[in-house]
């Protein structure tokens, strides 16, 4: 049986996975100094986790509109990642750097966490994939956690603390191109006619919506939603980009004699 558009469907491991990282956090924070801001990306970050697939929006997504379902993959992979990366402190990020060994190193590596986040955001989008996905709750919320995983991956270098630091120039290189070669995806979707989803096309339509319809307003949210965020990161590091050349211009009039 169909739920109620505005049933709430709850997804228990998305209840405690939450819940046990932020009891993680609060753990690894104890006795430790750590700024207000930082906890408070972090609880948002697992707010917006358990928000997006604990809710109306999860039974939207998963029985209605892709217009939902794109969104939030967006809120778990585009906007939940970056929060939960800047909310972890520096020793934060080194213990789990110890504890994931070589194997972290490697794959939050740029020049594998760019590719391995490009394939994952289309590969997880192919019509295959999905309506399997949306079949099958197991293969849906493992869906969620793999996208919730390349984000995290893909976040992790750009806000690696000193000395560890992505160089300001290749940072600015990696969010481009991340950009760039993600936006095919939402630009195939806003102006296709032809729905690439079974299950969309056949699900129950709401709000005069057809399948074709709905499949070009996700894509138009998508792109939007990336725009946003990768212009705000842009804007981020262009201006830390000409603190930079400021800074090493005042350090050159110093030295001149």
């Amino acid at each position: 049986m169909t739920p109620a558009p505005s049933d709430f469907t709850f997804e228990p491991i998305f209840l405690a996975a939450p819940l046990a990282a932020a009891f993680l956090y609060a753990r690894a924070a104890h006795g430790k100094p750590v700024n207000r801001w930082r906890a408070a990306l972090f609880g948002l970050g697992l707010l917006l986790v358990a928000g997006a697939l604990n809710s109306p929006l999860e039974t939207l997504a998963a029985h209605y509109l892709l217009l939902f379902h794109l969104l939030q993959n967006v809120i778990i992979s585009d906007w939940a990642p970056p929060l939960l990366v800047l909310g972890l402190t520096p020793a934060m990020r080194a213990g789990l750097r110890r504890r994931g060994g070589r194997a972290l190193e490697v794959v939050t590596h740029p020049r594998i966490a760019l590719p391995l986040w490009l394939i994952g955001w289309y590969g997880v989008h192919l019509a295959a994939v999905y309506d399997v996905a949306l079949e099958h709750p197991w293969a849906l919320n493992l869906e969620h956690a793999f996208l919730i995983a390349i984000g995290l991956v893909f976040w992790w270098p750009v806000f690696e603390p000193e000395p560890r630091r992505l160089p300001t120039p290749l940072a600015l290189g990696y969010l481009f191109a991340a950009f760039a070669l993600s936006a095919f995806l939402g630009l195939a979707l806003t102006f296709s006619s032809t729905p690439f989803y079974d299950f969309y096309a056949e699900a129950p339509r709401l709000w005069g919506l057809s399948a074709a319809k709905d499949q070009n307003l996700g894509g138009i949210l998508m792109n939007v939603e990336q725009t946003i965020v990768f212009l705000a990161a842009l804007i981020w590091f262009l201006l830390r980009l000409l603190d930079e050349e400021d800074e090493a211009q005042r350090a050159l009039e110093r030295t001149d004699p």
